[in-house]
């Protein structure tokens, strides 16, 4: 996108400034002609690189979103006061959202607990069981579009490729939108989608929150688009081991490729969620299985991230309240303070994971339960490295007697050689 000069005002509202940028246009912030609480407004500015039917089907999106947004009333979906035109700018106001979204704290380096997570996860779905009952398929659930208030109320945002059911004109097949790590195999294949795509995409972000990974990535687009049309990712536990065994079955139903195999509805998804939370106030360990922590994230995400390792220990602190405008700058660390990144994440002692697939087994199986492909178990290892051990010593033995008799060889053509030199002196 080109540079774009800031405007005085759009409509009925006076430009403070700027604060973010997105695919099809720049968001300001704006304060209404009557004095009231400053808003955000979505100005519609396409790249001139982009041919006349590309600026179209942008145009059509910024649209589209306006109409979307304006038909939900849910506090977890992000709520959009006006849509209209202001000479040849197209906007959409809409509430402003303090904090920073979920896809700038997972780079700073946050983690989750099972308990934030249960939390977040729930509010996403009952914002989407509002789109769904609506009509609204949203089709690019991810964590930059989840904004997660101070007081930890979550949004859902940026509704640019969402799909109105009942549009027909809409719902051509063969059309990729989204965004790979978080998309459904059939929204790849460029198939018909409906609801339980993006329930899909709400189990990828579970299963990032709860693991600090995402279940499907890969060094390009291709490689993370094959992986998500045909790789089973590991469990959860392989990264925190303290969560329930019932979390994994929840959230492969939620990854299940085949649509009718995972749940029908946003409100099934939730009500399973909410059987779990119920069922682990009645164990023993409660508190350390609610506030476990995944292993700590990927240096090379905090590499990446403003700051550094030093902004992404500071984020921790997010995990109780920060969330995000998206395009807008990542918190300072004064802002967030600090917190230590230990927790009771980890790998459970005596559980054996499959190499190939990642699913947990217990010590005594020789095959994994999952895939049924033999299990590599440490024992293992220690009785290959013996084997090889043996193998070296006898090759050791047999390299020492080599040398000895090629010694005494040598040794002897010396001798001979001194003899026969002196003799013939003689």
């Amino acid at each position: 996108m080109v540079a774009v000069q800031q405007p005085d005002r759009i409509g009925d509202y006076t430009i403070i400034s700027q604060l973010g940028k997105g695919s099809m246009g720049i968001v300001y912030e704006g304060q209404p002609s009557d004095g009231s609480e400053s808003v955000a407004i979505k100005v519609f500015y396409p790249d001139p690189a982009l041919s006349r039917e590309e600026t179209r089907n942008l145009l059509d999106r910024f649209e589209r979103e306006g109409q979307s947004l304006s038909r939900i009333r849910q506090e977890n979906v992000v709520k959009v006061l006006e849509a209209g035109t202001d000479g040849e700018r197209e906007f959409i106001v809409m509430e402003k959202l303090e904090g920073y979204n979920l896809k700038e704290l997972l780079e700073l380096g946050t983690r989750f607990t099972l308990s934030e997570t249960l939390e977040i996860i729930l509010q996403l779905l009952a914002g989407l069981s509002a789109c769904h009952r609506g009509g609204i398929v949203h089709r690019d659930i991810k964590p930059a579009n989840l904004i997660r208030s101070s007081t930890g109320q979550v949004k859902l945002t940026d509704f640019g490729i969402a799909r109105v059911v009942t549009d027909q004109t809409l719902t051509r097949e063969g059309t990729i939108v989204g965004t790979p790590n978080y998309m459904s195999p059939e929204q790849i294949r460029g198939e018909e989608v409906d609801a339980r795509s993006d329930i899909f995409s709400a189990g990828a972000m579970m299963y990032e929150l709860l693991s600090g990974r995402k279940p499907f990535d890969g060094p390009d687009m291709t490689a993370i688009m094959y992986n998500v049309t045909n790789v089973h990712p590991p469990t959860p536990k392989f990264y925190n081991g303290a969560l329930p065994d019932d979390i994994e079955e929840i959230i492969f139903k939620a990854l299940a490729k085949n649509p009718d195999d995972r749940y029908e509805s946003a409100e099934g998804f939730a009500g399973v969620l909410r059987k779990l939370e119920q069922d682990l106030h009645y164990r023993d360990d409660t508190e350390a299985v609610l506030n476990a922590l995944p292993s700590a994230p990927v240096v090379d995400a905090l590499s990446r991230s403003p700051g550094g390792l030093a902004a992404g220990a500071a984020a921790g602190t997010a995990l109780g309240s920060g969330a995000g405008m998206q395009g807008s700058t990542p918190p300072p660390s004064s802002a967030l303070g600090s917190v230590s990144l230990s927790g009771a994440g980890g790998i459970i002692p005596g559980t054996i994971y499959c190499i190939d697939c990642g699913f947990s087994n217990r010590e005594d199986d020789e095959f994994c339960t999952r895939c049924m492909r033999p299990l590599l178990k440490r024992s293992m290892m220690f009785q290959m490295s013996k084997a090889q051990a043996r193998r070296m010593r006898d090759f050791s033995r047999g390299d020492k007697f080599f040398m000895a008799c090629l010694s005494i060889l040598m040794a002897g053509c010396a001798i001979l050689i001194i003899w026969l030199f002196f003799r013939h002196m003689i």
